[in-house]
């Protein structure tokens, strides 16, 4: 697919690779609750708070790149969908009401730009723009097309109108595209310099079914601020190693990786990842960040950085959000391990 891209990405990681250093930025703003004494849930309908909880991870971590809140629930939320916000947890949405695409014209009606936690995220990022250190990276995250999908009509019968009813499955992930469309223009006007789109229900589909039904339509996403100087993350949970070459393949300036408990190989994805896209990731922000001890991330992270030495195109991260409760001790030896390899 022809799309203009801009590189920046690519140049910083390179530059700092030229420089004998790696970036480093985990995906890290629960820990920045805890950090705060503020609840998820009042962070993420906040956007006072949410901001101080991501200023407080950048304070203490000094990451390349301070992404936003990774939720998963807020376009659908705009969208009236019912979602529950525990306290401490991120929150969920609790049914999937599209039983047909006849029922989509209800939902084209919704001007999703003025709900109140859609603005909460722009407001935020606008905040990250003025507040943070300039040199700092901004990244926002906005949803996939089939992960909305399937939100709106349930992942299992997503799953299988990939199969028996394509056509409503495309009705679908294009309504969800212009969804995502409207907000990421919103985004970026606030400030937003780097978009992640999270896709995780993607990973249940095979390549070909990938393509069409999240890669086609990333990449119109892509190119409706292709102009704009912002380039795109694309996340997908699990083992996303059958799926390499369709990620790259839509106009992205990087992908972003699991852990290697869920079966990704990161030699293996940088050996068939092309050079001109950076790879993020991929320690496991639970076994490793949450729940190891600080030998255990010092040493899983000078593996991965050794394992990664022959590329330039890689940027170390998390392999997914860092959980809450994930101890501050953790992430410092983290960070200390990525800024001084060498």
């Amino acid at each position: 697919m022809e799309l203009v891209q801009q590189k920046r990405l690519l140049g910083l990681v390179t530059k700092a690779y030229a420089e004998n250093r790696r970036l480093v930025a985990p995906l890290a703003v629960f820990p920045g609750c805890d950090l705060t004494g503020f609840s998820i849930k009042v962070a993420q309908q906040n956007y006072g708070v949410l901001f101080a909880c991501i200023s407080a991870i950048v304070k203490l971590l000094k990451p390349d790149i301070a992404f936003g809140m990774m939720d998963l629930s807020v376009e659908a939320n705009a969208l009236g969908l019912p979602v529950r916000f525990p306290i401490d947890e991120s929150s969920t949405v609790e049914k999937h009401p599209i039983n047909s695409l006849e029922q989509i014209d209800h939902y084209r009606r919704i001007n999703i730009l003025q709900d109140s936690r859609i603005q909460c995220y722009i407001k935020t990022i606008e905040m990250m723009s003025i507040g943070l250190p300039q040199e700092i990276i901004k990244c926002a995250y906005v949803i996939g097309p089939v992960t909305l999908a399937g939100l709106l009509e349930s992942a299992q019968q997503l799953a299988m109108d990939s199969v028996l009813e394509p056509e409503k499955l495309h009705g679908l992930c294009q309504f969800s595209t212009e969804v995502i469309q409207e907000y990421v223009r919103a985004i970026i006007n606030a400030g937003a310099n780097l978009i992640c789109i999270l896709e995780p229900t993607a990973v249940m589909l095979g390549p070909e079914q990938f393509r069409q039904f999240s890669g086609y339509y990333v990449h119109h996403i892509i190119e409706s601020y292709k102009y704009a100087k912002v380039e795109t993350i694309y996340h997908v949970c699990g083992n996303t190693m059958h799926l390499l070459k369709e990620m790259v393949d839509c106009g992205i300036a990087a992908i972003s990786l699991d852990s290697p408990e869920t079966g990704i190989d990161m030699v293996k994805a940088l050996q068939i990842v092309p050079e001109d896209i950076v790879v993020i990731g991929n320690i496991n922000p639970t076994s490793t960040m949450k729940d190891g001890t600080i030998e255990k991330v010092r040493q899983k992270t000078k593996n991965l950085l050794e394992k990664m030495r022959p590329y330039p195109n890689f940027l170390l991260s998390t392999g997914c959000d860092l959980p809450p409760g994930t101890p501050v001790e953790n992430m410092l030896e983290f960070m200390r391990v990525g800024r001084e390899f060498k």
